[in-house]
This record gives structure tokens, sequence and C-alpha cells, in this order.
């Protein structure tokens, strides 16, 4: 339901903002993200590939809604990750996130970025294809038991590419192979592998075969009905971009550790 209100005001977040933003998040009770300003401030104030853009709707100087872009690189176009999407419980409608990707576009179009993409839930992925013109050309599956063909990229065009110092400020150590400890909900462990950094070379065939992760061979345009995948949803600014082929599935590689969802715990010490 859209109702129209005028107070509502959406600017770039300043510092000072992170105790309202954070309270935001965690409004319900709950904090399973583990969120604090420092948190708050290593994705907005310290992250490595240029400047970030957080984005909060204020209403009668309270903080109702925030959105948050990192600047990427996606083979050889310059991009956005969308992230941190949240609107309080009050304004659950689409007046407040209508205004945050209105102002989305607005800045991609300032930056001259070729797209903007998101690990969002499958729920706030729907709500970005149908009111926000988004389309979610890759939906991710798990694999057990990994093997070379899974985790090294081929000739994908669209890919997450990062400096050297990224791999620090994502897991907070240097490491050719980003492999996590994961508590699924019903306590079993899993051996989750994150990222591998370019040009390294991979674990031995039996550390990939223990592991689970994205694969190529997960990977499917559509929903699945009868396993859980991931969208990844992309909105795309330049008709380079569409011509090659961003929203097609098999022009994609995509790793775990692209999306800040899942939270490093490394599964061995060095």
């Amino acid at each position: 339901m859209m109702v129209k209100i005028d107070a509502l005001l959406v600017r770039e977040a300043r510092d000072g903002d992170e105790d309202a933003i954070v309270g935001l998040f965690t409004e319900q009770g709950g904090n399973p993200y583990g969120w604090n300003p420092e948190k708050w401030r290593h994705y907005y104030r310290d992250y490595t590939e240029g400047r970030p853009v957080a984005l909060v709707a204020e209403l009668d100087s309270k903080i109702v809604g925030h959105y948050g872009m990192l600047p990427i690189q996606l083979g050889r176009w310059p991009a956005m990750l969308g992230l941190h999407a949240y609107v309080t419980t009050a304004f659950r409608g689409l007046n407040v996130i209508s205004a945050l990707m209105r102002e989305v576009d607005v800045r991609c179009a300032e930056l001259g970025v070729a797209a903007i993409c998101g690990f969002a839930n499958p729920k706030f992925s729907m709500v970005k294809r149908t009111f926000f013109k988004w389309r979610l050309p890759v939906w991710l599956g798990f694999k057990n038991g990994l093997d070379r063909h899974d985790v090294q990229a081929g000739s994908e065009k669209f890919r997450f590419v990062y400096s050297p110092e990224w791999y620090v400020w994502r897991f907070q150590e240097e490491r050719d192979a980003y492999i996590s400890r994961y508590t699924a909900p019903d306590g079993q462990i899993k051996k989750q592998l994150l990222k591998l950094k370019p040009d390294s070379t991979p674990p031995d065939e039996a550390i990939l075969a223990s592991c689970e992760g994205w694969s190529r061979h997960a990977m499917f345009s559509g929903e699945q009905k009868d396993r859980f995948c991931q969208p990844f949803a992309v909105k795309a600014f330049s008709q380079d971009a569409i011509d090659e082929g961003i929203y097609e599935s098999q022009n994609w590689f995509l790793e775990m550790g692209d999306s800040d969802t899942f939270q490093y715990s490394p599964w061995s010490s060095k």
C-alpha cells in the first residue's frame, strides 16, 4: 500500500547515526547478525574498494529505513552491491522502501555504474523484481562435496573482482582458501568454502569433497521448487552489460563469500 508521507527525507548517513541505525536493525529485540556501531562503521567507513553509500530514510528526525551500497567490480564493469536493507515495522508498506530505492537509482546514475546487484532474501528479492525493475538471473543452490570444477572460475564474464586488501577486510586474515565452520539450526556442523583468492591453488580434492558451497553445477535460471536456492538480483543501467549477458545465469560465477550473509568462522588455524 502506498500512502504519501510528505515529511519523509532520504539522505546519506552521517557520522553519529550509527546508534540509531543499529537500533533500527535490532528493533524487534534480537540481534542475530551481531550489529553494533563498530560493525556498521566496518562496512561504511572502512571499506577497501571505494566509497560506500549508506542511505537512511528519516521521518520526524527519526531514522525509519536504511539501504547500503558498496562499490564492486563485476569483471570489467563497475557496479554496486546493495545490502543491509531494513525498514521499521511501522512502515512496512511501499512508502519508505520506494523512497530509498528511487534514491538508489539516482546515486547509481550519478556514479555511472553499470549495475547494482544483491543477495537479498527471497521475499525482498521478489519485491525488487515486482516493483523496482530488478531481475533475478541466478538462483544459487548448495552443493555438498565440491571439486575443482565447482570452485574455479571459467570464462564467465560477470564475477566479483576484489583487491588483496578486500580479503583481509572481509575475512580478517589472509589465506588462499576461506573455509568456514557453520552450525546449522539443528546443531549439525558444516564445512563451507566461502571464497578462493584469485590465482591461488585450490585445496586438495579430499578437502574440497568435505565442503559445501555454491557451484556452477547448482546455479539455476529460475526458482527451484524442490530445494532452497538463494536468489541473486540485478538491475543493469548499462546497455553494454545487458548486451554482454548480465541477465543470463550462465555468464555468472559467484562464491558464498561474495555475500555478507555468510559469516566467516575459520575451520582451522593456519
